[in-house]
């Protein structure tokens, strides 16, 4: 037994139970045309939210019934005939010319897919993503609708680069990479925040720590680690707020992206931090099976009314997420 379901069955829950209890619910919210949306009427962002489920589901195989399956092949299936003629995503229903894609939607896809065995039918998408690197090392995002200073935020770089190692494939510009990703490092050991990337921290920080640590630039990994560590409520859980943003997300999507983030350093539950982190979020698993997600944050204008969303689909996926890496972590 893994050190993670020792924890949770010593705190008197089954993990295999939340986790499936997750995945009926992911599964309950799939529409007719195979896409995953928590209501049919806002699909802003109804293919990152597909695809998120997708990875989810391709994580936790062990746990993964027929209906599961089922589910996943429909997504994929949706997804396919949502492709650009370069194999990349989009978020959602916003409409975009043939040549404009999402970076961390196209990356995350190539990472669901690898997930759900069907790897080999990555390589154009792999290729095409791998030469969309800047020779300064990050990606950027390739989206009209994401303001042109957000474009090359660490999450973008961190996400393309972790999709393309799961192919066993490096960026092209390994030393600009990392070189981007530590000089965007702040003293204190975060990436900054930026409302767009749902206003916390570890948004940003997961993917990036993760591609730090994948290819051994430990010093920013640490610096990383103990910010995350130090900035942990009393209760056990993680939240940012933004200035004039409100109360949007939940603390539950930002401690899920907290706790990968730890994973992503290789803490495991041995710390005690991590250990109160996750016994937080399994005590938040709603009835149905999900995580409260709050909603998408975006300002009071009239623009970015179309971006009003719920975000339950996006943090449950980040949840089992962040499970599945602490289940792999030795104490």
């Amino acid at each position: 037994m893994t050190a993670l379901r020792t924890l949770a069955e010593k705190r008197g829950r089954d993990l295999g139970q939340v986790v499936t209890g997750a995945l009926d619910y992911l599964t309950g919210c799939r529409r007719p045309d195979g896409s995953i949306a928590e209501d049919p009427a806002i699909r802003i962002f109804q293919d990152w939210d597909s695809v998120n489920a997708l990875k989810a589901i391709g994580l936790w195989p062990e746990f993964a019934t027929g209906t599961h399956r089922r589910t996943a092949e429909a997504i994929m299936d949706f997804l396919r005939a949502r492709e650009k003629p370069t194999g990349m995503l989009s978020w959602g229903v916003l409409a975009t010319g043939p040549a404009d894609y999402c970076t961390e939607t196209s990356s995350e896809y190539v990472t669901a897919l690898t997930l759900a065995g069907r790897g080999a039918e990555c390589g154009a998408k792999a290729s095409f993503l791998r030469a969309r690197q800047l020779p300064s090392g990050p990606w950027a995002e390739v989206h009209p609708h994401i303001p042109q200073a957000f474009q090359t935020e660490p999450s973008v770089t961190g996400f393309a680069a972790m999709a393309l190692t799961g192919l066993d494939q490096e960026p092209r510009y390994l030393d600009e990479m990392l070189a981007f990703l530590a000089g965007r490092q702040q003293p204190d050991g975060h990436f900054g925040i930026n409302w767009y990337y749902y206003g916390t921290y570890y948004y940003l920080m997961a993917p990036a720590v993760a591609a730090l640590a994948e290819f051994g630039h430990l010093t920013a990994v640490a610096r990383a680690r103990d910010f995350v560590l130090s900035q942990q409520r009393q209760d056990g859980s993680w939240f940012d707020q933004i200035d004039e943003f409100g109360d949007y997300s939940s603390p539950e999507q930002h401690t899920a992206m907290a706790l990968e983030t730890l994973a992503h350093a290789g803490v495991g539950v041995g710390e005690p931090a991590v250990a109160r982190g996750v016994d937080w979020l399994l005590g938040r698993v709603r009835p149905d099976g999900g995580w409260r997600g709050g909603r998408y944050p975006y300002p009071d204008t009239d623009s970015y009314r179309g971006f009003h969303a719920t975000q339950d689909v996006f943090t449950t996926a980040r949840a089992m997420s962040a499970l599945k890496l602490l289940d792999g972590l030795e104490a």
